[in-house]
């Protein structure tokens, strides 16, 4: 990959990232996905006292469907019990197979257990975090104006991202591509609210394409 393709798949991870300071929260919910790395990094803020407890959401979705036997969210309380995380502190969801669907069904699940809440800390990918964001203020179900939402995720840069389950580079730079679009178009689709996005991001997009990048 030559400089360019790397300056501006640069551009659209730091775009995509938000890098929300974490607070003390309610619960901690990590949303499903084929990256385990979500769940270890949900197990340590777990574990740091950042929250008393964890909701896992996730079925099985695109890049998980065939590949695993279990849930996600079963995967991810494996992973965090392996961790330290007693399991009596883990709650489960696990019909959603969608962006959309974690946040409505996590919040079903929270109001079925009682369990209030007026600060959550929502934990995916890196390049998930502005379309979580979104996606929340658009469909969680419940109060937004008095519920304090933190978005974070494993604390990686692009270069050290890639691994065997989510693979390589060119990989990472087609989800990211298919972030943005979604950002663009689900909007007008009811899906999540409008999100800025600046020319040199636009630009970034359409020169990877015009190098032959395609999203995933």
């Amino acid at each position: 990959m030559d400089n360019d393709c790397k300056r501006w798949a640069q551009l659209l991870w730091k775009y995509l990232k938000l890098g929300q300071p974490l607070v003390k929260s309610d619960v901690i919910i990590g949303l499903g996905c084929h990256d385990i790395r979500v769940a270890e990094r949900a197990a340590e803020l777990y574990l740091e006292g950042w929250a008393p407890q964890i909701l896992f959401t996730g079925y099985l979705g695109n890049h998980t469907k065939g590949v695993w036997n279990l849930p996600e969210a079963d995967v991810f309380a494996e992973t965090a019990i392996k961790l330290g995380v007693p399991a009596h502190k883990i709650l489960l969801e696990k019909k959603a197979t969608n962006t959309g669907e974690n946040i409505r069904f996590a919040y079903r699940t929270l109001m079925e257990q009682h369990i209030p809440v007026k600060r959550i800390i929502l934990v995916q990918q890196p390049f998930m975090e502005r379309r979580i964001y979104a996606t929340y203020l658009c469909q969680w179900p419940g109060d937004k104006e008095n519920v304090q939402v933190i978005v974070t995720s494993p604390p990686m840069e692009l270069d050290y991202y890639p691994n065997q389950s989510v693979g390589t580079l060119v990989d990472l730079i087609g989800y990211m591509l298919a972030a943005l679009e979604r950002i663009r178009d689900y909007p007008k689709k009811g899906f999540q609210v409008e999100q800025d996005i600046s020319p040199e991001v636009w630009e970034a997009y359409r020169k990877l394409l015009q190098t032959g990048y395609r999203p995933k």
